[in-house]
């Protein structure tokens, strides 16, 4: 999606859409959920609206009917010109042909986050069922297309994925009845929440940071400063009791209600801390809330530290539920990796084999070819011999020895002539064809229900459970061709390239080679049928004048 700065819809959003109270449990849960996603405490909602209406909601119930459902949040800043937010709220998102992405779990916000700035945000329902696995820097990347038989694509960086501490999945859908617009949300950031994970600086100079906080005085003091306040200003504040900066009692800051009051009871059933005022004339002063038993806030607050320590069973039993399937899945992966590999052998068994029957049909018929040539050669090299002879012998011979010499020679051709007749060519063609191919095929893919798979699995190895990461490396690497094979490769291209026997050089030369050689046998054959035509006139002639003579 390209960025385009949007102006807050507050006009818009109030007219058409109801919000939520700041009261309410759902107000609760948003914050909380976007606390977490956001990864800051801080993150604080200053409005919410409800956009959900009844077309687009009973769309969404019956295209994600028994479908994983999960909440996604999308920054409105980055809504492109087709999807703007009064788009959205009303018709929902439209769907180029490849898709849409959407994030879930951790937000990262295209700006640096600015303490004050109010920012926007869209939470969604996102029907992602069953979902193909793609990694994000796949070559498809912008071309997605869903595959039968599942419901979206999902991405993942491994870059990202192997940073600790973060939660991320990017899905790809591609169907606007799956996606359920639910929530506007409006929030900044309250740096004060966050003040205890720095540390504080010294409250009388303001420079330094504090190392001391004195109990009486309630503050947060530096060495410098405590030494001047406390030891130096007399008997009575050098007996305050103080302690180190890191050992400073947590405060439970002041009231929403009554900002000028603080935190001191805890109504365990609204689970909502108060202040004496708000028991004394306000929220639970009345009423129903008036009943709630209260508690101290210290006390709560301890209790909870307790309670959060506790390992919760069913938390457990489901970490451990998926602890084993992904065992299963870590073995599923061996086995087909294995599976592969065993294919793997046999493609180069069946190419090996392929490559051994082209050398014995191109040696076939490389042998009438030489056979040939070596015969014409033969027969060319004789005549030249004979020839050669000849020239000799006049240069060396006297007239009377060369004529009887002449005489022989004649007779010599004559025989050659009768006797080594032009053998008729082989006719070879390079017709050699590949027929058939290789097929790697799989039975079709059938999805299992965990839950009714059996709870033993004598295959898994208990000792091992994969981490995220390798789990998706295994998946997604790069299939290595073994070294066995690439040997058994380079084996043989060498054998094509150069043959350890005695036979011929020419079953070295390539097709090319191949076919020049069948051309210049056939120019040799018709230069012979042309030399023995000339020869025979020469004959002729010269036995003519002979005759005359």
């Amino acid at each position: 999606m390209s960025n385009y700065t949007n102006i807050p819809q507050h006009n818009f959003l109030n007219k058409q859409y109801s919000r939520l109270s700041s009261n309410s449990t759902e107000w609760a849960r948003i914050e909380y959920l976007l606390q977490l996603s956001s990864g800051y405490t801080s993150a604080t909602v200053k409005n919410i609206w409800t956009i959900t209406n009844p077309h687009m909601t009973s769309t969404f119930e019956k295209a994600s009917k028994g479908l994983l459902t999960l909440d996604s949040w999308v920054e409105i800043s980055l809504l492109d010109e087709n999807n703007r937010v009064e788009k959205v709220c009303t018709k929902g998102f439209e769907f180029p042909q490849t898709g849409l992405r959407f994030p879930t779990g951790h937000i990262k916000l295209s700006d640096n986050i600015q303490p004050g700035r109010v920012y926007e945000l869209l939470l969604l329902k996102i029907a992602v069922g069953k979902s193909y696995c793609l990694p994000d820097k796949t070559s498809m990347k912008d071309k997605y297309k869903l595959i039968q038989g599942f419901d979206s694509i999902y991405l993942f960086n491994e870059d990202e994925d192997s940073m600790t501490g973060i939660f991320k999945h990017d899905y790809v859908l591609f169907d606007n009845g799956k996606v359920l617009p639910c929530y506007v949300i409006q929030f900044e950031f309250d740096q004060k929440k966050e003040d205890n994970l720095n540390s504080p600086f010294c409250d009388i100079c303001n420079d330094n940071t504090a190392t001391i906080y004195c109990k009486a005085d309630e503050m947060n003091l530096c060495y410098d400063c405590d030494e001047e306040h406390h030891l130096k200003g007399g008997k009575l504040v050098s007996k305050h009791q103080r302690i180190p900066i890191n050992e400073k009692p947590k405060t439970f800051g002041n009231c929403q209600q009554h900002s000028d009051q603080k935190l001191e009871l805890f109504c365990t059933i609204d689970r909502t801390p108060l202040c004496l005022y708000c028991k004394i004339g306000g929220s639970h002063s009345s009423g129903e809330s008036a009943n709630h038993p209260l508690v101290k806030i210290s006390d709560a607050y301890m209790k909870s530290l307790v309670e959060s320590k506790d390992i919760d069973p069913l938390i457990e039993k489901r970490k451990n539920q998926l602890a084993e399937y992904l065992q299963q899945i870590d073995y599923s992966i061996k086995e087909v990796n294995k599976n592969a590999s065993i294919i793997e052998g046999r493609i180069y068994q069946v190419l090996q084999e392929a490559l051994l029957q082209l050398q014995e049909e191109t040696q076939k018929k490389m042998s009438y070819l030489v056979g040939d040539q070596l015969e014409l050669k033969r027969q060319y090299d004789q005549i030249q011999w004979l020839e050669s002879f000849l020239k000799y012998q006049q240069e060396v011979l006297t007239p009377a020895d060369y004529l009887n010499a002449w005489s022989r020679h004649i007779g010599l051709r004559n025989e050659i002539l009768n006797i080594s007749n032009v053998p008729q060519l082989t006719i070879v063609e390079p017709d050699l064809r590949l027929e058939g191919k290789i097929n790697v095929i799989s039975d079709s893919i059938q999805f299992k229900d965990i839950n009714e798979q059996q709870e033993d699995q004598d295959f898994i190895d208990q000792n091992s459970l994969i981490g995220t990461t390798r789990f998706r490396s295994n998946i997604f690497g790069k299939h290595q061709i073994s070294d066995k094979n690439q040997k058994l490769m380079k084996t043989l291209i060498q054998q094509n390239v150069q043959k350890d026997g005695q036979g011929p050089q020419l079953l070295l030369l390539q097709q090319k080679q191949k076919q020049q050689q069948q051309a210049q046998a056939s120019r040799v054959f018709q230069q012979l049928q042309n030399d023995t035509i000339q020869e025979s006139q020469i004959n002729d002639s010269q036995n003519s004048s002979f005759a005359q003579q």
